[in-house]
C-alpha cells in the first residue's frame, strides 16, 4: 500500500522497485492510495510506472493528513499482510520474499522488519541501521529496545492486518512519530520478526514530510507527546525506567542537533530545537530510572 500526497517520479521508483519482485496473478495488492493530491498528475504516474495495470489507484477527494492517510491505507488492504510504502522510499530485492518467510517462520509475530538504508534525494547512501541480531528471527526484549528511541523506518516493516485490527489505527495527533508509538503498540502485545539482510531504504530529502515538519519546529513537541503517549503501552513494572530512558536519550539528541545546526550558522534552529529540552528533563526527572516517580521538595512535578 502506497499512500500519497504530491508525489514526484520517486512514486516511479517506489513503484518499479515492488513490481519487480511482486508474485504473479492476485497474490499481491498493489495500491496507490492518494490523499486528494491537486498538482501531481498521480494517474499518469502510476500508468507510466504500470503499463500492464496491475497497480491500482484509490483517489480521494477530502486530504486526511499523514496519520488519516496511513489509516485509510491500511483499511483498503486485502491482504493478510499490509506493507505502507511511502512515495520516496523503495524495497530492494528480496524484501518481500523475506518478510513473508519472517511470518511462516513464526506466526504469532505482529510484525517483522528489516535493516534500512537511508539514502539522500540523489539516492547516495547516508548510513544503514544498526544490526540487531546476526541471524533472522524473533528480538528478545523489544519492547524496552523500541520504547527508549525510534529504531524502524516504515518502508521496513510489514504489519499482520490483524494486528492493526488488535491495537488500532495511527495515531492522528502524532505528526511525526505516529509510527514509533505503533512500534511501540505492537511490541507491548507482540512478539517482533527481524531481518537482518538491508532489503528497504528511506529517502531523506529537503521536499519530504520529516523534512518540512522539522523545518517547522514540529519534530521536538511531537517527540514530548509520544514518549509520554507510549508510556501507557509499556507494563507498570518498568514504565518509569524506560520513560526516563527514552525522555533521557532525546534530551541528549536534541542537544547534538543543535550543536550541529549552530555549527551550521543556523541559531534560530537551535534555539527552536533547545526549546524542548526542558520537557525532555523534566519527564526524565518526573521517573528516576528505578521503578518509581521522582519527587521534587514532596511536590508532584506537572509535566505540560
Amino acid at each position: 500500500m502506497l499512500p500519497t500526497y504530491e508525489p514526484d517520479e520517486k512514486l516511479c521508483r517506489a513503484l518499479a522497485s515492488v513490481l519487480s519482485q511482486a508474485p504473479p496473478g492476485g497474490q499481491m495488492q498493489i495500491s496507490v492510495v492518494d490523499d486528494a493530491s491537486k498538482r501531481s498528475d498521480v494517474q499518469a504516474l502510476v500508468n507510466a510506472s504500470d503499463p500492464a495495470g496491475r497497480v491500482e489507484l484509490i483517489r480521494h477527494d477530502s486530504r486526511l493528513g499523514l496519520g488519516g492517510n496511513w489509516n485509510r491505507a491500511v483499511a483498503v488492504a486485502r491482504g493478510d499482510l499490509v506493507h505502507l510504502l511511502h512515495q520516496d522510499d523503495y524495497v530492494l530485492p528480496g524484501f518481500y520474499a523475506r518478510m513473508d518467510e519472517a511470518f511462516h517462520r513464526t506466526p504469532s509475530i505482529g510484525m517483522a522488519f528489516c535493516r534500512c538504508r537511508i539514502v539522500d534525494g540523489d539516492n547516495r547512501p547516508i548510513k544503514t541501521s544498526s544490526r540487531l541480531r546476526w541471524t533472522p528471527g524473533t528480538i528478545h526484549g523489544w519492547l524496552p529496545k523500541i520504547a527508549q528511541r525510534q529504531r524502524v523506518q516504515c518502508p521496513a516493516a510489514v504489519v499482520a492486518r490483524s494486528t492493526y485490527e488488535a491495537v488500532g489505527g495511527y495515531r492522528t495527533d502524532l505528526c511525526l512519530t505516529l509510527d514509533w508509538e505503533m512500534w511501540v503498540r505492537i511490541a507491548a502485545r507482540y512478539e517482533v520478526g527481524y531481518e537482518p539482510r538491508t532489503l528497504a531504504a528511506y529517502c531523506r530529502h529537503e521536499a519530504n514530510e520529516s523534512a518540512r515538519l522539522a523545518t517547522s519546529g514540529a519534530v521536538w513537541p511531537d517527540l514530548v507527546q509520544a514518549i509520554a503517549i507510549n508510556a501507557a503501552s509499556l507494563p507498570e513494572a518498568s514504565r518509569a525506567k524506560l520513560v526516563h530512558r527514552s525522555a533521557r536519550w532525546y534530551a541528549g539528541s536534541a542537544r547534538r542537533t543543535a550543536a550541529k545546526q549552530l555549527a551550521q550558522g543556523n541559531a534560530a534552529a537551535a534555539r527552536q530545537t533547545m526549546s524542548s529540552v526542558p520537557r525532555l528533563l523534566a519527564l526524565a526527572a518526573h521517573h528516576d530510572g528505578h521503578g518509581t516517580v521522582g519527587r521534587s521538595a514532596g511536590a508532584k512535578r506537572r509535566v505540560a
